[in-house]
């Protein structure tokens, strides 16, 4: 059945993860509308996707999966390169975002860093790299209380089909969208994790500072993975962003 337009949050991941990073952030997503989350091509269940792409080609899978849903319009809440994602999607078609919420991402990144990790993953696979990017996703205090949920998301990532890890590299190497800020005008909540050293809190405020009218909230001792560390939170703020935005038109 057609979702409401009015009612739909799709949910945008994070390189290395699935739709299971939105596992405890869902039962605390209360209202009626319906939420919509799917792996990006190279990840989970779509492994089988197109091995290239650009930031653009996955806007056009959000529109995509939108389309098949029969819905015109959604909220779209995405993190890292969902973020970035999310962001194209909002400055390409205003008409199709109700409102945005951006969390731990920037709007250019370095592209040599990105381009030496792709070449490592598709010759070496994901397991070098695993130690690292927990360092980046989880801050040093929620690593020592909860290595559980640690321990779950660095086999989510070990998960990943190489080139499809690969290749979320190869997008975020050359995907820039500081022009796209200026021009969105979807009601726009952007959240930073005061302890990422993958996309610090100075980015978050740059994208924010950039975007109309948006709204900016750091999280204290969170790193990169904020629905991972503080899915109360981050539904919370998600939540209150889509009331918002209801509220005004």
């Amino acid at each position: 059945m057609p979702a409401s337009d009015t009612g739909t949050l799709v949910l945008l991941n994070s390189l290395g993860t699935t739709t299971a990073l939105w596992d405890e952030v869902l039962p605390l997503l209360n209202g009626s509308f319906e939420v919509v989350r799917f792996d990006q091509r190279g990840h989970g269940t779509a492994a089988a996707a197109p091995a290239t792409a650009l930031l653009d080609d996955l806007v056009d899978d959000v529109f995509g999966v939108q389309d098949r849903l029969g819905v015109h319009s959604a909220h779209l809440a995405g993190i890292s390169i969902g973020g970035m994602i999310a962001l194209r999607a909002a400055r390409r078609a205003p008409d199709r975002v109700l409102s945005l919420t951006a969390m731990c991402c920037a709007a250019v990144l370095d592209r040599q860093g990105w381009v030496e990790r792709a070449a490592t993953v598709r010759e070496h696979g994901l397991e070098p790299i695993v130690p690292a990017v927990m360092e980046r996703w989880f801050a040093p205090d929620f690593r020592v209380l909860r290595p559980e949920v640690v321990r779950a998301y660095a086999d989510m990532l070990r998960s990943t089909p190489s080139e499809g890890y690969a290749m979320g590299c190869d997008v975020l190497a050359d995907a820039d969208v500081r022009n796209d800020l200026a021009a969105i005008t979807a009601p726009t909540l952007v959240i930073g994790g005061a302890e990422d050293p993958a996309t610090p809190p100075h980015e978050q405020r740059a994208i924010a500072h950039a975007i109309p009218r948006a709204r900016l909230e750091i999280l204290p001792s969170v790193g990169h993975l904020a629905p991972a560390a503080v899915p109360e939170t981050v539904a919370k703020l998600v939540l209150d962003n889509m009331n918002n935005a209801e509220r005004s038109v």
